[in-house]
């Protein structure tokens, strides 16, 4: 069986992959979301890994995409992986890992080879206290601020939740990420402009079933794709849909058990001894074949490859600059 070579090119950061999530949970970025984390999992499930602060002559090799950066090296006879996440495609990249099925679904995709996996879900986390009941008092965001949508800054908001006895909690801190001890619903929006974030994961949805905390949610297309009935999180258009979302809850405290219950069941989907398993079978049955097929390739044929990755990135960026 190959070994898959875990690229982390600043060796300070290499005690991560001897400790335990509990001391780098608050180090929230790709790196250690899809490297680290990915690392100490298949090496506990005893698969064949190792780290490297370099990009060795020849093997198979996978980084995130912040850590390749925007050099675009040719290689060989190493076949590299990217863990994308919400960023740009990399045209040094064979094999891409997409955390948005939209992204694997979608045929102008067909020149990164993308492949989906199911985002880790937040370590550590903390579940909403069942003392609480079907109480609905402390409705939160979890997030960073870039990511919650003007219109929860608005007074019209705040004076609405003071109206149903309610209070806002948006929780930027990523030390607290994890803490759902006190939080009654998660509201998660990122914008009402009808953007689908293709490239978005569903980390929110899958963190608040974790949590025991019903979720309040956009049409996201990561959202929408595991949704199988409103159990699975309340869809809302505007602020005001926002609003009579929480009225609903508050008001209907079955309904609000009964999310907490479907919550409880489809977080199981989401283990992460699942999502290892997916992982496991990535490489046993995907990408042991393609770097077999890899490795058979001329150099014309790879260097040819590699030229229409980097020209369709340029395409891409260029069509987006447009767009702004």
């Amino acid at each position: 069986m190959n070994t898959v070579y875990f690229y982390a090119p600043n060796r300070d950061t290499h005690h991560l992959f001897n400790q335990d999530s509990q001391t780098w949970m608050g180090i929230s970025n790709n790196f250690t979301f899809w490297i680290v984390r990915t690392y100490l999992c298949l090496q506990k499930a005893g698969f064949p890994c190792k780290i490297l602060d370099h990009i060795p002559e020849k093997g198979i090799v996978i980084a995130d995409r912040d850590t390749l950066g925007n050099r675009y090296p040719y290689f060989d006879k190493t076949m590299l992986i990217c863990a994308k996440g919400d960023r740009e495609f990399h045209p040094s990249a064979y094999l891409h890992i997409v955390q948005n099925p939209t992204e694997f679904q979608n045929s102008d995709n067909s020149l990164w080879n993308p492949y989906y996996i199911d985002p880790w879900a937040q370590p550590n986390l903390i579940p909403r206290l069942t003392q609480r009941g079907s109480q609905v008092e402390n409705i939160a965001f979890i997030g960073t601020r870039s990511n919650l949508a003007k219109e929860f800054l608005s007074e019209h908001w705040l004076n609405s939740l003071r109206k149903l006895e309610c209070k806002w909690h948006p929780i930027f801190n990523k030390n607290q990420w994890n803490d759902y001890t006190n939080l009654d619903v998660i509201v998660a929006v990122r914008s009402f402009n009808g953007d689908t974030y293709s490239y978005k994961p569903a980390s929110k949805l899958i963190n608040c079933w974790r949590g025991l905390v019903p979720a309040i949610l956009p049409p996201e297309s990561a959202y929408t794709s595991l949704r199988n009935s409103e159990l699975d999180f309340l869809l809302v258009n505007s602020i005001n849909n926002s609003i009579e979302a929480i009225r609903k809850l508050k008001n209907n405290p079955q309904l609000y058990l009964s999310m907490i219950e479907n919550g409880k069941k489809r977080a199981k989907e989401f283990t992460e001894e699942k999502i290892t398993e997916h992982w496991i079978t990535f490489f046993n049955k995907y990408v042991f074949d393609r770097y077999k097929i890899w490795l058979n390739m001329s150099d014309i044929q790879k260097r040819y490859l590699f030229l229409r990755r980097y020209l369709k990135l340029k395409e891409i960026r260029f069509k987006n600059r447009f767009k702004k």
